[in-house]
């Protein structure tokens, strides 16, 4: 709104010079364009002037309508006797019409100052000189051309300066989607630690509590909740200080923590064995990713199993860690791909990896194969 005001108020302005300047060409008695030409009474040229501004005021809303009516104006002036401050007003109409009018007003436009300052300049030369001719041409390009083509300039800085408001737009769009999908990414991120810290030990809580129930003098399984319970507590704080942190990795997670989710389940009556081949060194990287992938099917297992062998199997196959655990199901359990397996194979899928997870021979089976050189 301010720079359309400040169009409007520099449109005003310049007609409102015109008209000042032509009050003072009348009064020096340079009114005529041909000298001693001067034909027109003092208030005829009062109209003249008044009608130029007029149109002039015009033509900052309707430029076509204008760029007629000066046309029109001049055409009948020029029948007559040319008045020097009508031609001054046509170069701002001239101005006007272009920068404010359509891309046809424009081609109009054109085509008019081309066929004024040829048709002049040739009809000088022909009815008096050849030097005429060449004034005649020269005040043509002054007065049409020099306008036309500044509002050509303003035209395509206006377009410009449009098509950069449009692709800052776009640049905002994309920064905004960006800015949801890291949003959304970080709300992931978040439910999935969640999810395989938190909620794992929680889970063998609850069956624990179960167990308690039915066994109140069994001090073993109240050990195993409390110890559950701190675990939660500090898979919670290591939580909070992953969603600080850059990456997954950033938080060091051994296969240590595992002690409390596999106390937790022999508590329920399983018998968890762990099988790791001897010398077999792990990256950080790795042993972070594979800790959160075992937690997960030891909770599983404790869930959905409970009392049922677990047996894990970490080995090496060439470049590759294989982790392996494995549990017996009843027959009709239910068995998919819930939030924890999708987490699995995600953490897998990140260190470059896969992962499986199915029953078969009443079996539930969880593989994960890593490549130990992923970072």
């Amino acid at each position: 709104m301010s720079r359309l005001a400040d169009v409007f108020d520099s449109s005003t302005t310049a007609a409102v010079g015109i008209f000042l300047v032509g009050l003072l060409l009348w009064a020096a008695g340079g009114w005529a364009v041909v000298a001693n030409d001067d034909v027109y009474p003092p208030l005829v040229k009062l109209a003249l002037l008044s009608t130029a501004f007029a149109i002039q005021l015009t033509a900052q809303q309707r430029p076509a309508l204008a760029f007629g009516l000066m046309v029109a104006l001049l055409a009948g002036d020029l029948a007559v006797s040319p008045s020097l401050p009508l031609w001054i007003a046509l170069a701002d109409v001239i101005f006007l019409a272009v920068s404010k009018g359509s891309d046809r007003l424009g081609v109009v436009v054109v085509w008019f100052s081309l066929i004024l300052t040829l048709g002049g300049a040739l009809l000088a030369a022909a009815l008096l000189d050849v030097r005429v001719g060449l004034y005649a041409a020269l005040a043509g390009v002054a007065l049409t051309w020099s306008p036309l083509g500044y509002a050509r300039a303003v035209r395509a800085s206006r377009r410009m300066a449009r098509m950069e408001r449009e692709a800052a737009r776009a640049q905002l769009a994309v920064l905004d989607a960006e800015r949801s999908a890291a949003l959304g990414d970080e709300r992931r991120r978040l439910a999935r630690d969640l999810h395989d810290t938190v909620a794992g030990h929680l889970s063998a809580v609850a069956i624990l509590s179960e167990v308690a129930q039915k066994e109140p003098g069994n001090t073993t399984v109240l050990r195993s909740i409390r110890a559950g319970s701190l675990a939660a507590l500090e898979e919670m704080r290591a939580t909070i200080d992953l969603l600080t942190s850059p990456d997954d990795t950033a938080v060091t997670t051994r296969l240590s923590s595992l002690d409390g989710l596999i106390d937790a389940a022999k508590a329920a009556g399983a018998a968890v064995a762990v099988h790791r081949a001897e010398g077999l060194e792990l990256p950080t990287a790795v042993e972070a990713v594979i800790t959160r992938i075992l937690g997960e099917a030891i909770a599983n297992a404790t869930k959905h199993a409970p009392g049922a062998p677990l047996d894990i199997d970490l080995r090496r196959d060439r470049t590759r860690l294989v982790i392996t655990a494995s549990n017996p199901i009843e027959p009709g359990a239910r068995t998919g791909e819930g939030n924890g397996v999708r987490n699995m194979m995600f953490r897998a899928e990140s260190m470059d990896g896969s992962l499986t997870a199915d029953a078969e021979d009443g079996i539930w089976r969880v593989c994960a194969r890593i490549p130990l050189g992923a970072a």
